[in-house]
């Protein structure tokens, strides 16, 4: 027996062998023992003691795998999984005694290589599917309105939780977060427009990250004062907006225009660089009128 007859012998049987989508191969009980160079009828006979309480050593060997005595009855009917065609035939090839075949030792040393599964998927054409990688959802924001009633049910639960304290700077923080979604409610509704205005204390935070206190030498107040002292040829615009819980007229200014930006920038960057501004801004007379909001 050479491997060049394993080989006649495994052509021969290749109609009996199936191979699922999954790529897990089957044999029959006739295919299993022409490989093993058995009698089909007494293999079948030896996985039939699986209903007996005195199995046979072979079926004791497939129970030690993990196999079912229940799924070994089925073998008959369903064909012997690939796993267990590799059990059997090392166990006709080294384990039985007297019933060790050269050709099952052959068939054990042709497939020890690869694995039974293996060779069943190669002589069956089998290939693996090919699976797209699935691309996570894009993550988007609710409706505006959603996020509109989420806010308010949110402020509820929060002023029952306070007794309707809120600390007044963050209740202006909410105000003006609602502000924002009705304005871009209303902008989606407009026709678009490049034109993007600014108090210096919100282009300072959200162009600029930085962090303006609302009290200390380098306070908001202090910070539009600056601009308005040191800066005035940045625009003289005002729009009522909300301030600390009521609505006064603020300065903004042209965010869209790159010369109005680069001034901001520049006198953001010497506010917060100077040791103490509020003792430039009384040099320069900032403080002897009272002047409009200026964040």
């Amino acid at each position: 027996m050479s491997q060049i007859e394993i080989a006649q012998i495994i052509d021969q049987i290749k109609q009996e062998i199936t191979v699922d989508a999954n790529g897990q191969g089957k044999a029959s009980i006739r295919a299993t023992a022409r490989l093993a160079d058995i009698n089909d009828a007494g293999l079948l006979r030896s996985l039939k003691t699986a209903a007996d309480i005195s199995h046979s050593k072979l079926v004791e060997k497939l129970v030690r795998k993990r196999f079912e005595c229940a799924d070994i009855l089925g073998w008959s009917q369903s064909g012997i999984p690939d796993v267990a065609v590799a059990a059997i035939l090392h166990y006709y090839g080294f384990e039985a005694g007297k019933r060790c075949s050269q050709q099952a030792r052959l068939a054990c040393e042709a497939f020890e290589s690869i694995g039974v599964r293996a060779w069943m998927q190669d002589i069956m054409g089998w290939i693996k599917p090919t699976t797209q990688p699935q691309q996570p959802p894009t993550p988007t924001l609710p409706p505006v309105e959603q996020r509109l009633h989420t806010l308010v049910e949110a402020m509820k639960t929060l002023a029952e939780l306070t007794g309707g304290r809120l600390n007044p700077y963050m209740e202006q923080q909410v105000k003006d977060y609602a502000g924002n979604l009705l304005a871009e409610h209303n902008r989606k509704m407009l026709a678009p427009s490049d034109e993007r205005w600014l108090g210096v204390v919100n282009f300072a935070e959200s162009e600029l990250g930085k962090k303006v206190p609302i009290s200390g030498s380098h306070y908001r107040g202090h910070l539009g004062t600056w601009v308005r002292t040191f800066y005035p040829q940045l625009g003289d615009r005002q729009e009522d907006r909300l301030v600390n819980g009521t609505q006064q007229p603020v300065y903004v200014y042209a965010c869209h225009d790159p010369a109005v930006v680069a001034g901001l920038t520049k006198a953001i960057e010497e506010f917060f660089a100077h040791p103490n501004p509020a003792v430039a801004l009384k040099q320069a007379g900032a403080f002897s009128k009272k002047a409009v909001v200026t964040a």
